[in-house]
């Protein structure tokens, strides 16, 4: 099991407790999908665990469930605490539903992240305000008003650099590395190509011109950071906008369809706004998520055929125990 989240780069935290992962204190599993998830503390986004240790951990995240207590439930999700550690059980929910469940507690780490720099921001210029002001006679005190609207403006900036986690391309006009922050990826367009869904046309950050397209795994990569990005910088408040945008993905057809539709308006990701925007991170989540699946899946599936094809029809079989018994000395 990984010990890093795969979207914010932060640790994972904590020792699995009795889930078998070894990692982690906040999991989701779904028995009828076959699937389980370790939270991320930091940003509260859900990391899939590996394909061979699924099966095992889902049996252990039963067991921490049926253990635990029961703090939140609707009809299809349940939150229960299980000591030190929290286990969501996903049962077959709609997708509205589910959205509360997974998508706001990302928005409330989000929300977190940003208390953790604004508070501290805003209380040193206070005080430095306070000082500058008793020794100019009480002529800058209308500086106070504009501190929560620059401490939110350096939070949103710290997000808009931080690193796209992909090899950063080569810019076809410029020939320069390309080396991604969350903040170019606005300038992205999304499109598409006869061999993937979903592909993102780069703007190069030195020479401003389009320089690079981004497929399949590093498309879903940066655009779920320059997405993050962009929802932040459009939406002070965008607690209650998960049920909104999951109804938008579902009056779109589903994730699959939202992308392709998207992608054949090559849209420009800074133009998608409030519940667009969280709904197409929703959908690309969605999207890269079923994908992976289907890899495994496929991998798991060329391994048994391999398997299967090392079994010998009866017939062989025989003829090699017959020989076998011929070489054998007489005793």
């Amino acid at each position: 099991m990984y010990t890093t989240c795969a979207f914010c780069s932060g640790a994972l935290g904590g020792d699995g407790g009795a889930s078998s992962l070894g990692v982690g204190k906040r999991f989701a599993f779904d028995e009828w999908k076959s699937r389980a998830w370790v939270i991320c503390q930091r940003c509260g986004r859900w990391n899939l665990t590996p394909f061979d240790s699924r099966l095992e951990a889902i049996g252990a995240l039963e067991r921490m469930a049926a253990q635990g207590r029961v703090a939140a439930t609707t009809p299809q999700v349940s939150l229960i605490r299980a000591g030190a550690y929290d286990v969501v059980r996903v049962g077959q929910p709609p997708r509205v539903e589910m959205a509360g469940w997974r998508y706001g507690e990302r928005l409330k780490a989000r929300e977190r992240e940003r208390l953790k720099i604004i508070i501290p921001v805003t209380a040193v210029a206070v005080g430095a305000t306070i000082a500058l002001n008793v020794a100019a006679g009480g002529s800058v005190g209308g500086f106070l008003w504009q501190v929560p609207n620059f401490s939110n403006q350096l939070y949103v900036w710290s997000v808009g650099n931080r690193k796209v986690g992909i090899e950063p391309p080569i810019c076809g006009h410029c020939g320069s590395i390309m080396v991604l922050r969350s903040k170019h990826v606005q300038q992205a367009r999304l499109t598409y190509t006869t061999r993937q869904d979903l592909a993102l046309l780069l703007r190069c950050p030195k020479c401003e011109h389009p320089g690079a397209l981004l497929e399949g795994a590093d498309a879903e990569q940066a655009l779920r950071s320059g997405l993050t990005y962009v929802n932040l910088k459009k939406g002070k408040r965008i607690k209650r906008k998960a049920e909104e945008a999951a109804s938008y993905v579902e009056r779109h057809g589903g994730p699959e369809q939202l992308i392709a539709d998207s992608a054949r308006r090559e849209i420009t990701v800074s133009t998608l706004r409030g519940a667009e925007g969280l709904a197409m991170e929703m959908a690309v989540d969605e999207h890269a998520e079923v994908r992976d699946l289907e890899r495994e899946w496929r991998r798991a599936e060329e391994i048994a055929e391999i398997a299967d094809n090392l079994t010998l029809p009866p017939s062989i079989e025989q003829e090699l125990k017959d020989l076998k018994e011929k070489r054998q000395p007489n005793s």
